[in-house]
This record gives structure tokens, sequence and C-alpha cells, in this order.
């Protein structure tokens, strides 16, 4: 048996950052990363262009087709994803809407969308922090190019909203310190049984 837990929100967020402090402090937790690069690489190889709709759907297949991949090879146990399913779908069907164009998604990817739909996470941590400090930590973060920071800030609204149809416990990370935001994790974790109340400190 599994339990999904995927941690949510935008660029520079601290979805990574959480993750890592998750990782370090219960090793029993299985952690996986967003790692866009090897897709990103196979988009170049093809000569995909993302601002055309034959390129953003093939785009999104390959991204689809890794998520499922990567379901399908998950241990049982408690799973922490750096980004989940949800927001790949959300990507998907708001990318082309928040830019202008009229492409069906639901139609082109259509079988793709449907077994997406069945990787679920079995609950969310929803980092949440005003837009003018998600440009800070961007600014700060040396380590990491953010080259598609722009575009995403025009989705961060709807995504608010799609979001609230999943079960979602929101974090504030405004005011909060990294160590602030792991026992907000944790607390929730513990309150829902995925980690035992013995791990709040």
């Amino acid at each position: 048996m599994r339990t999904i837990i995927s941690i949510q929100w935008a660029m520079a967020s601290g979805k990574t950052t959480l993750a890592q402090a998750l990782e370090d402090a219960y090793p029993e937790l299985h952690v996986y990363y967003e790692n866009p690069y090897p897709i990103v690489q196979k988009r170049k190889e093809l000569e995909l262009d993302i601002r055309t709709e034959d390129g953003f759907v093939e785009n999104q297949r390959l991204f689809i087709q890794a998520e499922l991949e990567r379901f399908r090879h998950f241990p049982d146990g408690h799973i922490i994803l750096d980004r989940g399913p949800e927001d790949l779908e959300f990507y998907t069907l708001h990318y082309p809407q928040v830019h202008g164009y009229d492409w069906d998604m639901e139609f082109r990817l259509k079988t793709e969308l449907e077994a997406l739909r069945r990787c679920r996470s079995d609950l969310i941590l929803y980092l949440r922090a005003p837009d003018h400090l998600l440009r800070e930590r961007r600014d700060a973060d040396q380590t990491r190019t953010r080259q598609s920071f722009a575009q995403h800030e025009s989705l961060w609204k709807l995504e608010e909203n799609w979001f609230e149809r999943f079960p979602v416990h929101p974090i504030d990370t405004t005011a909060k310190t990294l160590e602030q935001v792991r026992q907000a994790a944790v607390h929730r974790l513990a309150v829902t049984g995925i980690l035992g109340r013995e791990n709040e400190i």
C-alpha cells in the first residue's frame, strides 16, 4: 500500500526545499523530485515548438508518459512528490488558454489525460506566498535557472482555483522559516495519520 503526498504551487515557493527537509528528517519517506530536463532535451532533439498546437501536444504527451511511468514504479509506503500529476494536468489544459490559443487538449490528449487522472495525490501540501516574495526568492536562488518563471506567473491565479477540487492543505510560507514550514507540513501529515504524532515537536 502506498500514500501519495505532493507539494504544489508556483516556482520558488519552496517545494523542493520542503521535500529535502522532509527527506532529511524522515528517511522512511520516499521522496521524488521534479526533473523536467530529460523531456526538455527530448523536445530539443525532436525540434518541437510548444508555440504550435502539434508541438505542444507532443511535448505534453512526453511529460504525461513520463509521469505514468513514474507512478508505475513507485514502491509501497509514503511517497513525497515535488509537484504531482494534478499540476501536469493543469498545465496541459491551461497553458494554451492563458496564451490565447484555442487548442482542444481534452480531445487531442484524451487517452493520455484519462490515464493521468487515474494517478492522484492522496494529500497536497499547497505552499502559498505573495507574488513579490516569489520573485525575490527566484532572484536570490543562484543554483537554478528559472527561464519559464514569467510564463508561469500568468497561471498562478488559475492554479489556485484549480487545486480547490483536490484534497489540499495550504501552508502560508510568507513569514515562516524553513523549520516552521517543515513543522507545519509534519503536523498535517501527523493529523492525517501519514506520520505518527511522535514525529511532531
